[in-house]
């Protein structure tokens, strides 16, 4: 009979606090010294590992580490967690696998990192069933001669071949030709349902076959310990299974195809009715299979990497198309002597590393200015970042710029890089940055005069390499005066400063702005439109504007989704402010889903308005609850301003 799986060697990674690189070793029991000096099993230089510091225990059912009486100590950690190991005990802390052993010095430990406990099936006769058990990749001993050179060349064809399925016949057709007793050889797939479900099956000259899913208990043994099987004889089962019994072959041996840590297939090899396997062919197969795991890991992970490439593809295509189709330099519609004069600054200053202040009311199009510095830099090739110092707390804007370091604070799960290495070799937009807390100031100005960077909780600074454009809508002159801002940062940023003028002092540009927003949202929408009426571009040229651009923007997009297909903008179109809305129903076409929508949307817009954007107000006042609200922003494709 078969007796249980016994523990028979461990397979572990050496690291030595005292130098030198790390190490791997496979020991058998029963029992490994570990010390300092050439006397032990385990060798350390590390002067905080004692003389003779410890022993490893390793039986038949458990593995165990022993300290000694050790100067310095030792430590277990098994996830994440550090236990003392105690002295008072022979049996020892029982390890598992993946535990790490921590000898001497709790800084700076030298270590020993358990990689494996293998283990093989006891085989207590020898006139009974024969199951041996492999851990994958695990070799007793490997072939000799021309059978090890052919070995050595497969793994070559292995390591340059694309296509899994040839790579999966490459290694069955071998073991078919290496193997003298193997009549059969098959590989199978993991299916839906769990179960292996056949793909190629190869018989004598390497010829198809119907290949046939392993016994039901070898399946389960299989996907359970994940370990290569031998059955000696099928047919001296003590308690065979039908399928076994009427299996093709008198040995067979299953092996496990493991990618990231899950088996997804198996490849069953079958002996002739006459001949039998043995641990040598156990040893192949074992190898193959692992080669064969890390070919397919390879080629799972190589699928993903295109998916997301042509996903990250679509979604820059998209965005190109939807934001990029013109050079913010261009976007910059007019013709007045103000707006030549901005891209006239703008086109002196960007070849340069110069720090820009640009300074306007709020709607006027600071960012674009910016993102034109930045287009028409030699820095244009890299990323062009930009953030809102008014939309963070003090805390976040300081990690969104700066970075942080895993644990820094609650939430703070892993390494984050800030905008500041985010931007490295291209430019950052600070906007608003009249706005930034007082106490964060003296950090990004010494990050603009040293070029250097320290993530909130680290205290390793990193050298960046970041052109900042910045902008207000505030006299930062007198935020001086009031101490709401640093005279030095001022001094710092104010190197090359323009005004960006408001739309009310560029009346002549105002009719080109709106027929290019009418033309770029009847493009999103799919509503074309034949312009403006003469009442309206009279009423936009007699507004003040106050939003600027971005009222405009937003007055044309309400526009566009109001007025019917291929008729002009009319006064009704436009909202109550500018004098319209009074014929608002009587002008909405298309069907009474359509109709209600683009009238849901144009109220939302309009409290929101009202509201400054706060949603909860909003809520309040159209009666529906904030969540509500929310889903109807979303529903209705509804932007931020």
């Amino acid at each position: 009979m078969v007796a249980g799986a016994v523990i028979s060697k461990v397979r572990l990674t050496v690291k030595d606090g005292g130098g030198g690189p790390a190490t791997d070793h496979v020991l058998s029991g029963p029992l490994v010294q570990v010390g300092r000096g050439t006397g032990n099993d385990l060798s350390f230089v590390d002067p905080r590992v004692s003389a003779v510091h410890g022993r490893i225990l390793i039986d038949s059912d458990r593995v165990a580490f022993v300290d000694l009486g050790s100067t310095n100590g030792s430590a277990i950690i098994r996830k994440d967690k550090r236990t003392a190991v105690t002295r008072d005990s022979s049996e020892g802390f029982e390890l598992l696998q993946s535990d790490q052993v921590l000898l001497g010095d709790a800084d700076q430990p030298s270590s020993i990192y358990i990689v494996e406990i293998i283990r093989t099936t006891a085989i207590e006769t020898s006139d009974a069933t024969v199951v041996a058990q492999r851990a994958l990749g695990e070799v007793a001993g490997l072939p000799e001669g021309q059978t090890l050179r052919n070995l050595l060349a497969l793994l070559a064809e292995l390591r340059t071949e694309s296509d899994s399925l040839e790579c999966t016949r490459k290694v069955l057709n071998f073991l078919l030709v290496t193997l003298p007793e193997a009549s059969r050889a098959e590989f199978f797939m993991k299916d839906s349902t769990g179960r292996l479900a056949p793909v190629v099956g190869l018989g004598p000259q390497s010829s198809s076959i119907v290949a046939t899913p392993p016994a039901s208990a070898l399946s389960k043994k299989l996907l359970s310990d994940r370990e290569a099987i031998l059955v000696f004889d099928t047919q001296k089962v003590d308690v065979p299974s039908a399928s076994i019994r009427t299996s093709p072959s008198r040995s067979v041996i299953l092996a496990p195809i493991v990618v990231e840590n899950d088996v997804i297939g198996a490849i069953q090899i079958g002996s002739k009715q006459g001949g039998v396997f043995g641990e040598h062919e156990l040893d192949l197969v074992s190898v193959l299979a692992q080669q064969l795991s890390t070919v397919l890991s390879g080629a799972r992970l190589i699928e993903r990497l295109r998916q997301a490439e042509a996903r990250l593809r679509g979604e820059c295509d998209y965005l190109k198309e939807r934001f990029g189709q013109r050079p913010a330099i261009e976007e910059m519609i007019g013709s007045s002597a103000s707006i030549r004069e901005v891209q006239q600054q703008i086109r002196a200053v960007a070849p340069s590393r110069t720090t820009v202040l640009i300074q306007g009311k709020t709607g006027v199009g600071k960012e674009l200015v910016a993102r034109a510095i930045h287009e028409q830099s030699p820095r244009n090739s890299a990323i062009f970042a930009a953030v809102n110092c008014s939309a963070l707390s003090a805390g976040l804007l300081e990690s969104e710029l700066f970075g942080h370091a895993k644990g820094a604070f609650t939430g703070a799960h892993r390494d984050r890089k800030g905008l500041f290495e985010v931007a490295h070799s291209g430019t950052l937009f600070l906007d608003e940055i009249g706005e930034m807390p007082i106490d964060l100031q003296p950090k990004l100005l010494r990050c603009l005069e040293e070029g250097i960077v320290t993530p909130v909780g680290s205290t390793k600074p990193r050298q960046v390499d970041v052109r900042v454009v910045c902008a207000t809508n505030r006299n930062l002159e007198e935020e001086v005066k009031t101490g709401r801002f640093r005279q030095d940062l001022l001094f710092r940023i104010n190197v090359f400063t323009f005004s960006v003028p408001t739309l009310s002092d560029r009346q002549q540009d105002i009719i080109p702005i709106a027929r290019h927003f009418i033309e770029r949202f009847s493009h999103e929408h799919g509503r074309q439109h034949s312009g403006l009426s003469a009442e309206v571009i009279a009423t936009l040229q007699s507004y003040a504007w106050p939003g600027n651009i971005r009222e405009l923007k937003n007055e044309m997009e309400r526009a566009s989704l109001l007025a019917p297909q291929d008729q002009p903008i009319e006064l009704s179109h436009l909202s109550e402010r500018l004098g319209g809305g009074s014929q608002l129903i009587e002008q909405v076409d298309g069907n009474l889903k359509q109709s209600m929508e683009r009238l849901e949307k144009v109220v939302v817009q309009a409290a929101l308005k009202r509201h400054d954007q706060n949603r909860t107000q909003c809520a309040r006042s159209l009666g529906i609850s904030r969540q509500a609200l929310i889903t109807k922003i979303a529903r209705l494709g509804i932007k931020d301003e």
